[in-house]
């Protein structure tokens, strides 16, 4: 299990890189966080977060405008845990789930849950 989640978590670092991350290209500690308890509690099929706090220096989120900051997510996962839940039942879920990291800081979280019939990976 936790080299799945190593797996994914290094996944999610290139694929951070390759989207322009900057200094998002080694996940920090909130990242791998989230990282890790998404991967523990949902499963999923398909995880990917991108910090994308380097877009919001300055704003209230990112008032330091630090490229390495970590307030603004994007979430996408795609979990079978999903099923039978409206999209705001999925958001409250990972909102519970990641409640430490966004009392810690995290000041925006943009989410995307589907399910795998949704995603078309069913």
């Amino acid at each position: 299990m936790l080299r799945l989640a190593q797996a994914r978590l290094l996944h999610m670092s290139a694929a951070a890189a390759a989207a322009g991350g900057g200094a998002a290209a080694k996940a920090g500690p909130i990242a791998t966080s989230m990282q890790l308890k998404l991967t523990e509690a949902l499963q999923p099929v398909s995880l990917s977060i991108q910090n994308d706090s380097h877009k919001h220096a300055g704003h209230s989120g990112n008032p330091s405008g630090a490229p390495d900051a970590e307030t603004h997510f994007k979430v996408d996962v795609v979990s079978a845990a999903f099923e039978g839940k409206n999209p705001v039942q999925r958001h409250r879920l990972v909102y519970q789930l990641l409640a430490a990291e966004i009392e810690a800081g995290v000041h925006a979280l943009a989410l995307k849950t589907k399910t795998p019939a949704e995603a078309g990976t069913a």
